[in-house]
Parts: C-alpha cells; sequence; structure tokens
C-alpha cells in the first residue's frame, strides 16, 4: 500500500514537538560537552570546541537512526502519524536515513551558522540583526514544500525519502487497512 504525503500542518506540528526532543538530547550533550571542556580548554579551545561540535552532532546522529531503525519513526512522527519511507514507499536504507540527517543538518544548522557568522563579523551587523537574518535561511528547506509537488521538504527530496501520512492507511476502528 502507498501512503499519500503528509499534510504540512501535521509535519510542522511534528517538528515542533521534535526541537523539544533534540532539545532534551542536546542537553545531555552539552553536560558531556562541559565536562569535556574542563580538561580540554587548558590544553587547546579549538579541540574543546571540535570536540563539542562532535558530540552534539553525535548524540543528534544517535537519536534519529536509532528511532527511524528500528520504529521507521520518531516520537512526534508516531504521535502525528507520519511515516518516513524512501521513493517506494519503503523504510529507507541506513545509508538513505544519514543522507537526509546530513542534508537536514546542512540547511538547519550549517547554513544558518555560516549566515549568522558572516552578518556578524563580515558586516559587522549587531548580533540580535544578524540572528534574525540567518533565520531567514530556515524557510529554504521548509518552503520548498510549497513548491515541490509532492510537498516533501528540501533534505527529503535531497536524500529520497518522504513523509507519508499513515492515517490515510488505518480504517476507521483505528487498525491499519491491509
Amino acid at each position: 500500500m502507498t501512503f499519500p504525503t503528509v499534510s504540512l500542518k501535521r509535519r510542522l506540528a511534528a517538528m515542533l514537538y521534535e526541537l523539544l526532543l533534540v532539545g532534551a538530547v542536546s542537553a545531555i550533550a552539552a553536560i558531556l560537552s562541559g565536562i569535556a571542556a574542563i580538561f580540554l580548554n587548558p590544553v587547546s579551545p579549538r579541540l574543546s570546541a571540535f570536540v563539542t561540535c562532535l558530540l552534539m552532532f553525535g548524540f543528534w546522529w544517535y537519536y534519529f537512526r536509532t528511532n527511524w531503525l528500528l520504529k521507521g519513526q520518531t516520537l512526534p512522527m508516531q504521535t502525528w502519524k507520519i511515516g518516513l519511507t524512501d521513493q517506494r514507499g519503503v523504510r529507507p536504507p541506513l545509508h538513505i536515513l544519514r543522507l537526509r540527517f546530513i542534508w537536514a543538518c546542512v540547511f538547519i544548522v550549517f547554513i544558518p551558522m555560516l549566515a549568522y557568522a558572516g552578518l556578524r563579523h563580515l558586516l559587522n551587523i549587531p548580533p540580535m540583526g544578524a540572528f534574525g537574518a540567518a533565520l531567514i535561511w530556515l524557510i529554504l528547506p521548509w518552503g520548498f514544500a510549497l513548491f515541490n509537488p509532492d510537498r516533501q521538504f528540501l533534505y527529503d527530496f535531497l536524500a529520497g525519502t518522504r513523509l507519508v501520512d499513515l492515517k490515510a492507511g488505518q480504517g476507521e476502528d483505528g487498525e491499519k487497512a491491509v
């Protein structure tokens, strides 16, 4: 059974819920980064910053990889009945999940960070103005869904994945249709 694309409204609602969980995962990584910084800052502040980045991205990848591989969904995706599939409608293999994660990090983390740094340090824009302008870049991955015929986010399009509506595959009693 092929499922239709889930609505943009449900995807954004799930994404807000996902932010809370990723925030908790980030907090754990930040605690470990702080402990590592105590030992690494006297040796090399750059090494400390690098370890912090590795821990943060490592924890994020572990969270998403574990959920996507075991259940095909994160908890917010389960709540909103959203499934992650590849273009054929089956659960994506690890290399596709990795690609989705990398593309999402590029568009949600790296591009806004680079925009902020460029605005702050090259154009001398005050922090709040640079932050606001950098957030405009977040329109790119999600705004792409308004122009894509399948209504997929840019990172899903590039990775070859789809977010599908699992409600469409359920009968009126809530059981999955065969």
